[in-house]
């Protein structure tokens, strides 16, 4: 493999979170029941005319710019012609002749060194239907038909498996902050297709390119193009000549697989869309998208560093979480607990959620003033590990009450008065004197059984910490 370079052009399909679908009004949302979200547009009858959403050139704006693109103010569209199941109108709309963006550039970093991405452009399209494969039968769901595309393709200067993963998180994490997409790649809301080719190092001329189609996780990406490395340089260390073909991942070979070879160019007969006219974007109109952009991932990650203390990773994560980064910053405005907010976030809200395959914290009846409230009673020991466990389960689904007076309906506390936990203690230190002893040799056993007791005559509602710095101090002092 070091006899060859390598050269990798990368094609991002980016699905936006707009209301309504590219060229229709039908409602653009993921996990619909089958076909109810069609229009005649998506569905292809004759006469049915489509109507470009405003909201998907916002979208495209604002990604050009972000990646410092030259930005068409002539917007245009295209027909890209062929016939498949899954394309109704025998034609996709996009841009071929005329993208909203070209010639940009990203910096991310690689090996602790910066590495440069160059674009080649960013187009606006529409998604086909999804076809879902069942034994002999496939069948189609025209809820995905017209959803709203970006395409974004780069120019063929990676050369490993690292800098393409590094380019794909950094660019989630763009899209993650711009709200354009929820760029859920489990859920084909970005997907990926690369071109890998293979060339002897003294060699000025590109080798044949493969094209590896939608894949769908950083995972895969990077097995993806380790293995077409390893299968293209076997082939040309055994003189044999790689063949122009479009290919899949395997997850369960973990290799890439034939698809079909490419005998011939595709000629998609692209020709100007007739029935969108060209739209001529003012620049005050475009300026005004580029003044509203939000805060980039960089510019969040330093004031979550600076001005919070986050840690790396934990940064990491609330950049590629977008309803968990909205709830730090809504309930640190209430509780100024940033770490305390962070770790409860990341931890117990980030279990529930996965406990429960809830991917989005917008979708519960979580009031975030009551998190907010939790965790300060968490801080200040009025609550135990239990009862936090219980109110968080409670306010995740409902907002009726705050967790203050979900305790009164529940009639518990927290008992941290040490006189009164010390009566406890002292009585059955006093009743079981051989635990006692057994404290001095197996410290972790004897513990175990004086908290376990503590708790049980308390009905869990003693302060753990408190009980154990009590057993500590008390049974040393009984023995003296």
């Amino acid at each position: 493999m070091n006899n060859y370079d390598v050269t990798i052009g990368v094609e991002v399909h980016i699905e936006l979170k707009s209301k309504t679908k590219a060229f229709s009004s039908a409602a653009n949302s993921f996990a619909a029941k089958p076909n109810s979200q069609v229009s005649p547009v998506d569905a292809g009858y004759p006469g049915a005319m489509p109507s470009l959403n405003q909201e998907v050139v916002v979208s495209g704006i604002k990604l050009a710019h972000t990646l410092n693109m030259k930005i068409d103010p002539l917007l245009r569209f295209d027909r890209k012609n062929y016939f498949y199941p899954d394309l109704p109108k025998g034609y996709q709309i996009t841009q071929f002749y005329h993208p909203i963006g070209s010639n940009g550039n990203l910096q991310v970093t690689v090996a602790d060194k910066p590495f440069l991405i160059e674009f080649e452009r960013v187009h606006i399209e529409e998604d086909t239907a999804k076809q879902i494969h069942q034994g002999d039968l496939t069948y189609l769901d025209y809820n995905r038909a017209g959803v709203p595309l970006l395409e974004l393709v780069t120019k063929p200067i990676f050369n490993n498996a690292a800098q393409v993963h590094a380019y794909i998180v950094a660019l989630r994490r763009i899209l993650i902050a711009l709200d354009i997409s929820d760029a859920k790649m489990n859920e084909g809301s970005l997907r990926c297709d690369l071109n890998i080719s293979l060339k002897p190092q003294a060699s000025e001329t590109l080798g044949t390119k493969v094209e590896i189609k939608n894949l769908n996780s950083l995972n895969n990406i990077t097995l993806a193009i380790n293995d077409e490395i390893i299968r293209q340089s076997e082939l040309l260390l055994a003189n044999k000549q790689i063949e122009e073909e479009t290919r899949r991942f395997d997850e369960k070979s973990n290799q890439t697989v034939l698809m079909r070879k490419k005998t011939s160019a595709v000629d998609y007969k692209y020709f100007t869309e007739p029935n969108i006219f060209p739209v001529q974007l003012e620049q005050k109109w475009i300026d005004d998208v580029i003044s509203k952009l939000p805060m980039l991932p960089n510019e969040i990650a330093d004031i979550l560093k600076n001005k919070f203390s986050l840690n790396d990773s934990e940064i990491n994560v609330l950049l590629d979480r977008r309803d968990l980064l909205l709830a730090f910053e809504v309930i640190v405005k209430e509780n100024n607990l940033s770490k305390e907010t962070v770790n409860y976030l990341l931890g117990p809200v980030l279990g529930y959620l996965n406990t429960q395959q809830i991917n989005d914290l917008s979708v519960t009846k979580l009031n975030y003033q009551h998190l907010a409230e939790l965790i300060t009673m968490i801080k200040e020991q009025k609550v135990n590990d239990k009862q936090s466990q219980k109110i968080l389960t409670t306010i995740f689904e409902s907002d009726e009450h705050n967790p203050n007076e979900l305790l009164k309906l529940w009639d518990v506390r927290v008992i941290t008065d040490e006189k009164e936990l010390s009566e406890i203690i002292i009585k059955l230190i006093q009743d079981n004197p051989q635990m006692v002893e057994e404290y001095f040799k197996n410290p972790f056993k004897a513990n175990k059984f004086f908290i376990g007791q503590v708790m049980k005559q308390t009905k869990g509602q003693a302060n753990p910490k408190i009980a154990q710095e009590l057993v500590d101090k008390l049974i040393v002092e009984y023995k003296k």
